[in-house]
C-alpha cells in the first residue's frame, strides 16, 4: 500500500479534485505541529493531574444528568485554535463495564492516527477524570441536523450531490479499513459520529472523520471480540449483536449500509417492513438519481445477514460506487 497517494475523482463543478488515502502515522500530526508537540496534561506539585492552564473554556458542547461524560469547547492561548476536551468523571461510572468502556475509549483513540480519524491531542487519566483531547470540528452535525433531526437526506440537491455523497463515502471506509486493519471495531457507526471538516482546499470535498471510540473493541487474533452485553445504537445494531456474543468487524460493515441508505433517502430499510435476511427492495421513487452508480448494490453487500457474507471495508474501497483504483 502506497500511503499518502491522492486517488482521484471528479468534482461537482467538473474540476479535479484530490480524494486523500490513508497517511502513515505522524503524517496528520505533522500538518497540526502547535498542537501536536503541546503537553495538554500537566501534573502540579499536589501530585495531581490537570488541564494546562494555557486552555481557556468556552463553553459545555455536552452535558447529561443521565451521563458521566462531559464535553467542552477549550481555547488554546498559545496557537489561537480550539479544542475540545471530553471528559468521562469516575464517580458518576455506574458499573464495571462503563469502567472497562472508558478506559478502552482512550486506549484506543489514542493509539490511532489516520486522516479519517478525530485527532487525539493529548489526553490521560486523573484522580476524577479520563480526560481526552481532540481536534475541533465545527460542522458537527452536518449530517445529524437532516438525518436524526429532519428526517431528511442530506443530497437535498436536484442532481443529488452524487460525487460529493461517493466522496465521503470513500472517506468513511477509508477510516473503517483503517481501524479494521489494526484489529479495532468501531461498534457505534452512525450519523452522530460523522463529524466533518470543512477547512480543504478548494477543489476538494469536505473531509469525513470518525469519532466517538467509546463503544469500541479490540479484536483477538482470531479477528472476534466476546461483547458481555448488547450495545450500539439500536437502528445501526448488527443482528449478531447480543449479549455475550462474539463478533466481527462485519458489525461496522452492517452499520455502514443501514447508515448509507439513511443518507441517500432520508429512512432506514426497516422503514419499509424490511426484515434482516430478505432481500432489499429499492423503490425507484426515493432511488433513481443513484441509478447504475452501484450504490443500491453497496448497500445490500453491507446488509447481509451471514457477518461472513458481508462486504469488507477493504473489499468496499474498490467497489464501482466508490471507484477507487489502484493499490490503497
Amino acid at each position: 500500500m502506497e500511503t499518502g497517494a491522492g486517488i482521484a475523482l471528479p468534482h461537482e463543478s467538473g474540476r479535479p479534485r484530490r480524494h486523500r488515502a490513508s497517511l502513515p502515522p505522524g503524517a496528520l500530526s505533522d500538518l497540526l505541529p502547535e498542537i501536536a508537540n503541546h503537553i495538554a496534561l500537566i501534573t502540579g506539585a499536589d501530585n495531581l493531574v490537570r488541564l494546562n492552564s494555557r486552555y481557556l473554556l468556552i463553553h459545555p458542547i455536552y452535558r447529561s444528568e443521565a451521563s458521566p461524560t462531559v464535553v467542552e469547547l477549550y481555547h488554546d492561548c498559545d496557537t489561537s485554535l480550539d479544542v475540545v476536551v471530553k471528559r468521562v468523571e469516575k464517580d458518576r461510572l455506574l458499573s464495571p463495564a462503563q469502567w472497562a468502556s472508558a478506559r478502552r475509549e482512550l486506549d484506543i483513540h489514542r493509539s490511532l492516527r489516520h486522516r479519517n480519524v478525530v485527532e487525539f491531542l493529548d489526553g490521560g487519566e486523573t484522580e476524577k477524570e479520563y480526560v481526552l483531547m481532540l481536534e475541533y470540528l465545527p460542522a458537527c452535525d452536518y449530517f445529524t441536523s437532516r438525518i436524526e433531526v429532519n428526517n431528511e437526506p442530506f443530497c437535498t440537491k436536484r442532481d443529488g450531490a452524487v460525487e460529493k455523497f461517493k466522496s465521503f463515502t470513500c472517506d468513511i471506509v477509508l477510516g473503517l479499513a483503517y481501524l479494521h486493519a489494526n484489529g479495532i471495531i468501531h461498534m457505534d457507526l452512525k450519523p452522530a459520529n460523522l463529524l466533518l471538516k470543512k477547512d480543504v482546499p478548494t477543489n476538494e470535498f469536505p473531509l469525513v472523520k470518525l469519532c466517538d471510540f467509546g463503544l469500541s473493541r479490540r479484536v483477538s487474533d482470531d479477528g472476534s471480540v466476546l461483547i458481555e452485553k448488547k450495545c450500539g445504537t439500536s437502528s445501526y445494531v448488527a443482528p449478531e449483536v447480543c449479549d455475550q456474543a462474539c463478533v466481527t468487524s462485519a458489525v461496522d460493515m452492517w452499520g455502514l449500509g443501514v447508515m448509507l441508505h439513511m443518507l441517500a433517502v432520508g429512512f432506514a430499510p426497516y422503514a419499509l417492513r424490511w426484515k434482516p435476511g430478505e432481500e432489499l427492495k429499492f423503490n425507484p421513487r426515493y432511488w433513481r438519481k443513484y441509478e447504475n452508480t452501484g450504490l443500491t448494490d453497496l448497500i445490500s453487500r453491507c446488509l447481509r445477514l451471514d457477518p461472513a457474507e458481508r462486504i469488507t471495508a477493504q473489499q468496499a474501497l474498490s467497489h464501482p460506487w466508490i471507484a477507487l483504483n489502484g493499490d490503497m
